[in-house]
């Protein structure tokens, strides 16, 4: 199993319980172990880092800091041996810094964690160009509000497959793409890099944060003037799957070889929906919202919940997709996860229902949400045959 790389090792107890997402519960005075090695990826094999410092993390809604390190030794091995306390939902997982970039692993989840799930990859770094894979993008459009905007959210799935970290070199992105013509109010949303790390300059959207081999999510927000009905969305790298959900029961997307998928209701509200498979490069995604109709703000809101747990399928369909070799067909969409949909939906309502809401409430809105799309990805690999 690849680790995954973070800035900051532990920033917050909220950012780390979402970038953990799946992880089950603990058990409280639960005697565990964990032993694995840190090696250095690599194209064709993998070194063992011997001498990395690695360290044992803890997060909750109680507390969140480090537990204990220790060097790895000649085979790039490590071990730790710890106890379970406090909130039974904590996690616990492990992490080593390389090059300046940190690793973690996923969450320790059972007793006695060993073999790959214990495993930290560590990569060489580069600003050179590096193919960053568009394995996703999944676009909403809201009807306009009652301020003369029109809410936008781009959510994409990212991939880098090659055998290096991505690093930014002065002005030169990681990654970038395109927002819509008189685009405005630009706002990051959930995303596995950190939010400080991508800049809205010249209608642009760029990252800039390391990226790591491995699958990665980035989302943001924009507003564009109500007036306009009709758009051009322009898909920029290829894309193996395209999503585009219009608040509004007239509403058409056409171009880039994307086709109608059946309306979607959500609390009263129609939702056109349009899909397609291996969009390529520069493609014009034609978009009309006609309707006169209005949205409110909490109409809005949902609109983000729409796009978030769409997005969250889209997880487990690019997931999937990494499993196939390159040349290979890659799986269809055919998916029914209503009631776990409906879960999450009315989960990210409460929350949005809070307006502020304190660092101990964010923790425990992930820790919930992660449960749940731990479960929509098991039934979409299912659909896929692949569990």
């Amino acid at each position: 199993m690849l680790s995954r790389p973070i800035g900051t090792v532990a920033r917050s107890a909220a950012l780390a319980l979402a970038l953990a997402a799946g992880a089950g519960a603990a058990h409280a005075q639960e005697a565990r172990s964990v032993r694995g090695r840190v090696v250095r990826g690599g194209a064709a094999a993998v070194r063992p880092l011997a001498g990395a410092w690695v360290v044992l993390h803890r997060v909750a809604t109680d507390r969140a800091g480090p537990l204990d390190s220790v060097r790895t030794d000649a085979a790039g091995a490590y071990a730790f041996r710890y106890r379970t306390s406090g909130d039974t939902q904590a996690l616990y997982f492990a992490s080593s810094t390389y090059g300046g970039i940190a690793y973690f692993t996923a969450p320790l989840r059972t007793a006695d964690v060993s073999g790959d799930d214990a495993e930290l990859v560590a990569f060489d770094t580069t600003s050179a160009p590096v193919t960053i894979r568009v394995r996703a993008h999944h676009v909403v459009f809201a009807a306009p509000d009652s301020s003369g905007t029109r809410t936008v959210v781009e959510i994409f799935e990212l991939s880098n497959d090659s055998s290096v970290t991505r690093v930014a070199r002065g002005n030169t992105a990681v990654w970038e793409t395109t927002l819509l013509d008189g685009a405005s109010d630009a706002r990051i949303g959930q995303t596995d890099f950190s939010p400080d790390a991508v800049r809205f300059v010249e209608g642009r959207a760029r990252l800039f944060a390391p990226f790591a081999p491995g699958l990665k999510q980035i989302s943001f927000s924009y507003a564009v003037p109500a007036a306009d009905r009709d758009f051009s969305l322009l898909s920029g790298a290829p894309a193996d799957v395209m999503e585009v959900l219009v608040d509004d029961p007239l509403g058409r997307a056409e171009g880039g070889g994307i086709a109608a998928a059946g309306p979607t209701t959500v609390n009263g509200r129609s939702y056109t929906r349009f899909l397609g498979q291996d969009v390529g490069a520069n493609a014009v995604i034609r978009v009309s919202a006609p309707s006169r109709g209005t949205a409110s703000e909490s109409q809005v809101r949902v609109l983000v919940i729409i796009a978030a747990l769409a997005a969250a399928l889209l997880v487990g369909l690019a997931r999937a997709m990494l499993r196939h070799p390159p040349g290979t067909a890659a799986p269809k969409v055919a998916v029914d996860v209503a009631g776990l949909r409906a879960q999450l939906a009315a989960l990210d309502a409460s929350f949005a229902s809070l307006g502020s809401p304190s660092a101990d409430e964010r923790a425990d809105h992930w820790q919930r949400r992660a449960h749940l799309t731990q479960q929509l990805t098991s039934a979409l690999a299912r659909e896929q045959g692949l569990t």
